[in-house]
């Protein structure tokens, strides 16, 4: 299990974390599995984590964490990647 994995399952205990894949579809992020929902996670540091930070701020669906930002599948990631496009 990645950090990354590790963090999120920990900010949503309640869900259990299932993988992890970076993909072309997801623009190179990474994007994790749970039993529930999908996550596409924004690094701290990445150039786009202003975009990102505000469109979870915006929504609140997804998760802040210490290692960046993890934005639910159906409304933060696709807002996200389409704002980087």
């Amino acid at each position: 299990m990645s950090k990354q994995e590790k963090e999120l399952q920990e900010l949503k205990p309640y869900d259990e974390v299932q993988f992890s894949e970076t993909s072309e579809k997801t623009k190179g992020y990474l994007f994790i599995e749970t039993a529930g929902h999908g996550y596409l996670f924004v690094p701290v540091g990445d150039k786009n984590m202003k975009k990102a930070w505000k469109i979870y701020k915006k929504s609140g669906y997804g998760f802040e964490g210490q290692l960046g930002i993890y934005l639910e599948e159906d409304c933060e990631a696709p807002a996200f990647l389409k704002s980087i496009a």
